[in-house]
């Protein structure tokens, strides 16, 4: 079927743990514990926190077996371990405690290289901490992180350990792939699209995949769909030589192909590469992308789809099958332009607009339109403002290090939080009503009366 057919115009988890019931029963504390070798750390951290009264630390540990026997009996809402102790270092520590119980680790160390957030991260850390550290950045950093959902499979382990015959952390987190896994439940297809480009659409994809692989440790993927110009792997740092190409050449996906296929990204995340060459994406169509899309969700929670800016019949075919769809735009008028457009357009395939997740991106008051304007003239909510950061773009890109991993506390970061967790939140509840109650399918002209 042709586009303009489709369109009728011409082309052109809710975390439940420990934390939640402690914060949400008005005036609970951040259980802590501290985990270092060294006593003038503990002592120094110790003290930072003295006068918090919201923050609480019930336990030392002076060693990583230490920290895993503690953590055990006491299920702490938040753990800050060093990464460099003697008798077993902070990264396997990390990993050993996520298996059994449910709580949110911060890495410690004097190393601010970017390979030691990466293995941070692989090995399940919510944040990560350069020292020597200040008061107000340690105690940022743990508020931030006891927000973050505990990944509810561990629940069932709190204790001296799994209960047998119960499932453990590992049913629904690894760090690699087996084929061996479990149907997924989830199965979230969130499309990234924007009609323009140039607009961040992909930085966005990548750092919100970050997100819900840590909010959730459910099985996240990222499909880079821009068939003629995706370059995902390269803003992420991975090089990654098998791409989408691939899939569609296979005569049917099972999880062991999915598996040689995909690359591993040290959050966890899972990345499709598109194609090696740009002639590669005149061999896909509706019915190929659809195939490999239904295939991959059946491996994964959260499918990240990455798309290019144009009404092709596989971006169509994208949105259609899309649980959610996240619509970037910046505040220049071309771009507000294609929003009104993108409306329209969804309109004609049956698109409900409740799917439809509206983004800023770039926020700055010299572009001279504010997003309460684009809100209030397509009548739907935007629901993430993302400021402009230019330093920080390019040394994300050139370091090849996600914003999220690098700047956890820039505005960026905690704006796209905000909207991870809705996103998990419709995720979980199985609808779409919290985006935007106030819905008109009557378009105007974006500035038009």
């Amino acid at each position: 079927m042709k586009v303009a057919d489709r369109v009728g115009m011409p082309v052109q988890q809710k975390g439940h743990g420990n934390m939640q019931q402690a914060r949400g029963n008005g005036g609970g504390r951040i259980r802590l514990m501290v985990v270092d070798d060294k006593p003038d750390t503990v002592d120094n951290v110790t003290k930072l926190l003295y006068f918090e009264r919201d923050i609480e630390v019930v336990a030392t540990a002076n060693g990583g077996q230490d920290a895993i026997n503690k953590a055990l009996h006491l299920a702490p809402h938040v753990i800050l371990m060093d990464i460099n102790m003697q008798d077993m270092d902070g990264f396997r520590a990390a990993e050993i405690i996520l298996r059994q119980v449910p709580t949110r680790i911060v890495m410690m160390s004097v190393n601010g290289e970017p390979e030691y957030f990466k293995r941070a991260m692989a090995a399940g850390a919510r944040d990560y901490l350069v020292k020597p550290f200040s008061g107000d950045q340690l105690i940022s950093t743990l508020h931030n992180v006891a927000q973050i959902p505990v990944q509810s499979m561990a629940e069932v382990a709190v204790g001296p350990g799994p209960t047998p015959g119960q499932p453990t952390p590992e049913d629904s987190y690894d760090h690699g792939f087996n084929g061996n896994q479990p149907k997924r439940t989830r199965q979230q297809i969130i499309a990234v699209f924007s009609g323009k480009g140039g607009v961040g659409r992909s930085v966005i994809a990548m750092n919100l995949a970050i997100l819900l692989r840590q909010f959730t440790r459910e099985r996240v993927a990222l499909v880079d769909a821009n068939l003629q110009a995706g370059d995902l792997h390269i803003l992420m740092g991975m090089n990654i030589t098998s791409s989408i190409d691939d899939l569609r050449e296979a005569a049917g996906l099972d999880s062991q192909i999915i598996n040689q296929v995909m690359g591993t990204h040290n959050s966890g995340v899972r990345v499709l590469r598109a194609p090696l060459h740009p002639e590669s994406a005149e061999l896909f169509n509706a019915d190929e992308i659809k195939r490999i899309l239904l295939d991959l969700r059946e491996n994964y929670d959260y499918l990240i789809v990455d798309m290019s800016s144009h009404y092709s019949d596989v971006n169509l075919t994208i949105l259609e099958m899309a649980e959610q769809i996240l619509l970037v735009t910046t505040l220049e008028i071309t771009a507000l332009n294609k929003v009104t457009r993108f409306f329209e357009v969804a309109e004609r395939l049956g698109i409900p607009e409740q799917k439809i997740v509206l983004i800023c991106n770039r926020v700055e008051s010299y572009y001279g339109i504010k997003p309460q304007q684009l809100q209030s003239q397509v009548r739907h909510e935007v629901a993430a403002q993302l400021p402009e950061e230019v330093e920080l773009l390019v040394n994300s890109v050139n370091r090849g290090i996600p914003i999220v991993l690098q700047a956890r506390n820039h505005q960026f970061t905690k704006q796209l939080t905000m909207l991870a967790k809705r996103l998990v939140d419709v995720a979980v509840a199985g609808n779409t009503d919290s985006y935007n109650g106030n819905h008109n399918p009557k378009k105007r002209g974006l500035f038009g009366r």
